[in-house]
């Protein structure tokens, strides 16, 4: 062969396989009589066997039987089998993640019952399964150092997917660009306190039309739980991320004070890193609030459902007087939970639908309690039946059933991954409206449909009179007491019902009011009536340019150009009704170039959080995850399989290879 460069000629058996100082191998550029010295180069002995070895290696390669590439079949079978063994052994995490249950056992034995369920479930599908099997052997036959077993593994390959789950919602994220945050926090069962992350955005496509994403991205734990203490924590992990704060165009989080602060809760100092970033209250929060501050409002409303939770104590105290309420009534009294007061409809509503059947459950009782000479439970059962035939309570049963159907149905709508800012603000009004409609004519309808009850039971609708107390007074003070002036049961209206609908309207107001400003910026992109009437009042402009000094994001000229060319698509087209359906329509027929503008304003609307709802599910993961028996778990391990058993879906659907 010629080398070009080194204007030479070499032989190139020799130049591989050949020894010694041949002219020919360290190449010769002596060209006088080459051929005749090229002649007794083949000839020789050297160059012959330097040729077999060369044919010998060309047949090896061509037919795959050479040394080496019989040690590259050995080495890729390996790296096959153990890329399988891994895949399993990920199967096997995201199995156990998806269900929230424990990996380790009190033992790492092979064999043994007490190993956890990572080894018990590997064991048992090696029974099954050719690989995971082979590699049974090779650890019993101690044939090899490595096993991919143990809880090092374990949480390398945990980490490993939540890294995976977590690059891939990121990737989406970045993708959208616009995102909104919701971060509430709770104390773990080894008393840390942790704060769960999850962000929200839209997935636009033109095949699948628009989806309102939540993700969860892990949990975090803080040690300052002040709003500069929690805003840090949340940055860096954003930071971390690798997603940016100025995409950032909405925040929610619960009612607490180092949360929705106006001045130093976290908010308010995200506003000041980014003042695009508008905060709305959780609306599940309120509306609980809302409820919760109407229970405080009088003697009635406080008397009531500690009535309720002693009606629940006395007949779950023992299985023989669960008994006698099971045998009386077609379903259970409920306890009271402490954080959701909507809930607390499940409690009212045994009473409102089977009171008389109660009634019978706690005579039985009272009989019962005598029969075995339990003084306690009698007198407790007599005094409940006592309160529950008693007129005001009827009333207050009927009062409180109506408010809590209400709210209930609302916080189970809002807490919708789905649902948008128009919807909270639409239930808020429609909530508020029966309210006010409640307090001026609700009574009359929960006196008449209380009678029904009392007459068919035979309870007196009478009011019970209390004795009026006297209040020290001047020796000037002429004017009468008001209280004085009233019935019965005019004091049971105007210190229970008025009292109670007056706080629950004065509470909506005042924990709804940061809803309003929401409601003018987005108010012309709410649904296509909303459109249509700021077209009609020439509002659209002022809209326009109100959005673009609040968020920066749009041209307000152009959006203007764009909103009264698409009035005229919805006029033409049926169906469109909210902006969810505005936004389909636009990346379904691929209309994004010509209405830019509009697609950033709804997508940032649709972006806005409602609720921290997400947040609160990621709650009760972490209690399944990081229970007593699992206390000691660290706070990578917590967050990532967190992360893996929330985001299963997406767990599934990524390749390992």
């Amino acid at each position: 062969m010629y080398s070009v460069q080194k204007d030479a000629i070499f032989c190139f058996s020799c130049k591989l396989y050949g020894t010694g100082d041949i002219p020919l191998r360290r190449g010769t550029s002596a060209w006088k009589a080459l051929s005749k010295r090229l002649q007794q180069h083949e000839t020789g002995k050297g160059h012959q066997d330097c040729m077999v070895k060369w044919f010998d290696l060309r047949s090896g390669i061509v037919n795959h039987t050479s040394i080496d590439q019989l040690e590259l079949q050995a080495f890729l079978k390996e790296r096959d089998f153990w890329r399988n063994v891994v895949k399993r052994m990920v199967d096997v995490v995201i199995f156990l993640s998806k269900r929230n249950l424990a990996f380790r056992g009190s033992n790492e034995k092979r064999a043994d019952p007490s190993n956890g369920n990572f080894l018990g479930l590997f064991e048992l599908l090696a029974k099954y399964d050719n690989v995971l099997s082979k590699l049974l052997q090779r650890i019993k036959k101690a044939e090899t150092p490595v096993q991919y077993l143990s809880p090092q593994i374990q949480n390398e390959l945990i980490q490993l997917v939540a890294s995976n789950i977590q690059e891939a919602n990121i990737a989406q994220l970045k993708k959208a660009k616009y995102y909104s945050v919701n971060l509430d926090c709770t104390p773990d069962v080894s008393h840390e306190e942790h704060m769960s992350v999850v962000l929200c955005f839209v997935e636009c496509n033109g095949e699948d039309g628009v989806n309102i994403c939540e993700v969860f991205v892990g949990f975090l734990n803080v040690h300052d739980t002040t709003g500069e203490g929690l805003l840090e924590a949340f940055l860096e992990k954003a930071n971390n991320l690798g997603i940016d704060i100025a995409d950032l165009r909405g925040q929610a989080y619960d009612n607490g004070a180092n949360m929705r602060g106006k001045n130093k809760g976290v908010q308010a100092r995200m506003l000041e890193i980014n003042n695009s970033a508008l905060y709305v209250p959780c609306g599940a929060h309120t509306w609980n609030l809302v409820i919760s501050d109407a229970a405080k409002s009088s003697k009635y409303a406080v008397d009531f459902f500690g009535l309720i939770n002693r009606i629940y104590v006395i007949f779950s105290s023992s299985p023989s007087l669960w008994d006698i309420l099971q045998e009386h009534m077609p379903i259970s009294v409920k306890g009271l939970s402490d954080t959701r007061w909507e809930s607390r409809i499940d409690a009212v509503k045994p009473l409102l639908y089977h009171l008389e059947e109660l009634c019978n459950a706690l005579s039985s009782l009272r009989e019962y309690a005598l029969e075995k000479k339990d003084g306690n439970t009698a007198t407790e059962a007599g005094a409940l039946l006592d309160h529950v035939t008693a007129w005001p309570f009827v009333l207050t049963v009927y009062t409180w059933y109506d408010i809590l159907f209400h709210v209930n149905k609302t916080c189970k709508l809002i807490q919708s991954p789905d649902v948008s800012i128009d919807v909270l603000q639409a239930e808020a009004g429609a909530t508020m409206k029966f309210l006010e409609d409640y307090r001026n004519i609700g009574y009359n309808s929960v006196v008449t449909n209380a009678c029904e009850i009392a007459e068919h039971m035979g309870i007196e609708q009478v009011f019970p009179e209390t004795r009026v107390r006297h209040k020290k007074r001047m020796f000037d003070y002429e004017c009468a007491d008001d209280l004085s002036r009233l019935s019965a049961e005019e004091k049971f209206k105007s210190q229970f019902f008025l009292v109670f609908t007056d706080q629950a309207i004065s509470s909506v107001l005042l924990r709804f009011d940061q809803l309003v400003e929401w409601y003018k910026l987005f108010r012309f992109l709410y649904n296509a009536n909303s459109l249509k009437q700021c077209h009609r009042e020439n509002e659209l402009e002022n809209h326009s340019k109100n959005f673009e000094r609040k968020m920066g994001d749009i041209d307000a000229n152009e959006l203007i150009m764009e909103l009264n060319r698409f009035i005229y698509i919805i006029e033409k087209e049926r169906g469109f009704v909210t902006a969810n359906n505005f936004l389909t329509y636009i990346y379904k027929n691929s209309l994004q170039e010509i209405y830019p503008n509009l697609c950033i304003c709804i997508r940032i609307l649709l972006t806005t959080p409602v609720t921290v709802a997400g947040a609160e599910r990621s709650f009760s993961r972490m209690k399944l995850i990081k229970n007593i028996l699992r206390s000691t778990m660290t706070d990578d391990r917590l967050s990532a399989l967190a992360v893996i058993s929330i985001e299963n879906k997406i767990a599934r659907s990524l390749d390992y290879d």
